[in-house]
């Protein structure tokens, strides 16, 4: 059986997320977060990292693709762990930027 390369949680509360509410779940986890806002129809080049990668959505819509294994769409408060060595690109999708908080776990 194969492992999936990653494991995603959904946002399921039916009010949006803010960039503080969700800075402090992060820092909780322990986690340092950088935010980072991509432009609408940005296409990030393939990457991987060493450790653990925690992405958390706050607003606009993100696809991550996984070479072999599928495209994973994101929305407002949903967390994403891609496993370390993982190769994946970003892709913003619809007409909004969208603001993304990036941190590696140990």
């Amino acid at each position: 059986m194969t492992q999936r390369p990653f494991e995603i949680m959904r946002w399921e509360s039916v009010s949006l997320p803010t960039l503080e509410s969700l800075s402090r779940m992060m820092a909780r986890e322990g986690l340092q977060a950088e935010s980072a806002e991509l432009a609408p129809q940005t296409h990030t080049p393939e990457m991987k990292f060493e450790r653990t990668a925690v992405r958390v959505l706050v607003s606009g819509k993100l696809q991550f693709s996984f070479p072999g294994y599928g495209v994973i769409e994101l929305g407002p408060g949903d967390i994403l762990e891609i496993n370390p060595g993982v190769l994946h690109d970003i892709i913003v999708s619809g007409s909004q930027p969208a603001v993304l908080l990036e941190a590696l776990r140990d």
